[in-house]
């Protein structure tokens, strides 16, 4: 476990899910920072937005505080890190898409990597909460671009940023009325060459056009057929939505940890099925998990998957490395996993470490494509 300290006090934090020897730090200096502005105020109803793994929960413990957050596993972070502090749990965990406590009296924000998820948080914000709720955001220095601060003054009065601290800056401001229209952030664009047309919430990978991985892997498909499918690390879906065109008698299950991922795979899903609706029908399923830790061992025949290589600013290989080993347990005897990553990535020998066959299936310039059986 490591330690973090600060104006606001002392707790052991931890990244979820806990990995030995982890070279990455479940915290940064714009938590620290906005730790020294929790150690002077006396809030009774906070709001946290971004927060990823609790640093700035842990100070709060014990307030009604409310933590929203697109990722399921920042979600599962707060109440790992509450319990192995023995803190109590007061907490009301949201989704960007749920609406924000009237009653909350302060805003503590980290600045997300996506410009488009900042905006429809602060535009939520505004609409939701009373005008001049105090605000509070951190970032490193260098995301506090023009264009972010053009949104903090489009949606908040008396907006002030710090000077640098710890290549970090502050940034205080209070919430202004702006009803918020909600069709802006919700982005639909067609896919015409595969019949698709799909729509993306905001924050979501790939948002305004085809991601160049996955449309690699689109021409290049596992045969159809088979029983149970799962796209794993789905996005907005378009991976399980060419199989389903492809072998419409396969059950298909969406997992994505973006709960706004989630939302677009659900909406392409009813868009591009015909007769289906994603909240009810049986043969298609989408849902939040951590890589796939609801399901079932031995319980799927095909995986597909374009994993990510960055958690938030983090680069990182853990996540696909974790869904390797999540898939090996999942799939059933001579199920296959179909990966398609940048040629760069080091993904062939952890997959053999772990699957008796890997080969690759196509490759182009920029992309290959892995398929791991056994």
């Amino acid at each position: 476990m490591t330690t973090l300290r600060s104006a606001a006090g002392q707790w052991q934090l931890n990244r979820y899910p806990v990995r030995s020897h982890d070279p990455l730090q479940a915290w940064d200096a714009a938590d620290e920072l906005l730790h020294d502005i929790i150690a002077q105020r006396d809030d009774q109803q906070p709001l946290l937005v971004n927060d990823q793994f609790g640093a700035l929960l842990l100070p709060l413990a014990g307030l009604p505080v409310t933590s929203q957050a697109d990722s399921y596993v920042s979600h599962c972070a707060w109440h790992a890190n509450l319990a192995s502090n023995q803190l109590p749990n007061t907490l009301q965990p949201l989704s960007p898409l749920d609406h924000a406590p009237a009653a909350t009296d302060v805003v503590y924000l980290k600045i997300p990597k996506s410009q488009s998820l900042l905006e429809f948080q602060l535009a939520k914000l505004a609409t939701e909460l009373p005008p001049g709720t105090q605000l509070f955001a951190a970032a490193k220095s260098k995301l506090f671009t023009p264009a972010v601060r053009a949104l903090f003054d489009q949606y908040c009065t008396g907006v002030d940023v710090s000077l640098i601290q710890r290549k970090c800056r502050t940034l205080s401001a209070k919430l202004t009325s702006t009803p918020i229209q909600t069709e802006r952030f919700v982005s639909t664009w067609q896919v015409p060459e595969f019949n698709l047309t799909l729509q993306h919430h905001a924050g979501v990978f790939a948002r305004n056009q085809l991601d160049i991985g996955a449309r690699f892997m689109l021409s290049n498909m596992p045969p159809s057929g088979a029983e149970c499918v799962i796209d794993l690390g789905c996005g907005n879906g378009v991976l399980g939505l060419r199989y389903a065109q492809l072998s419409p008698a396969s059950q298909i299950t969406w997992v994505d940890e973006s709960f706004l991922a989630i939302a677009s795979t659900r909406a392409n899903i009813e868009q591009n099925l015909t007769g289906t609706t994603a909240s009810t029908t049986a043969q298609y399923h989408a849902q939040v998990d951590d890589c796939l830790a609801k399901q079932d061992d031995h319980s799927c025949d095909l995986i597909l998957c374009n994993p990510p290589f960055h958690q938030e600013h983090a680069v990182t290989e853990h996540i696909a490395r974790q869904m390797f080993r999540d898939s090996k347990r999942v799939l059933r005897k001579n199920g296959e996993l179909w990966v398609v990553a940048n040629r760069h990535l080091p993904y062939y020998q952890p997959l053999k470490r772990l699957f008796k066959q890997v080969h690759q299936v196509a490759q182009n310039n920029k992309f290959v494509i892995l398929k791991a059986r056994g």
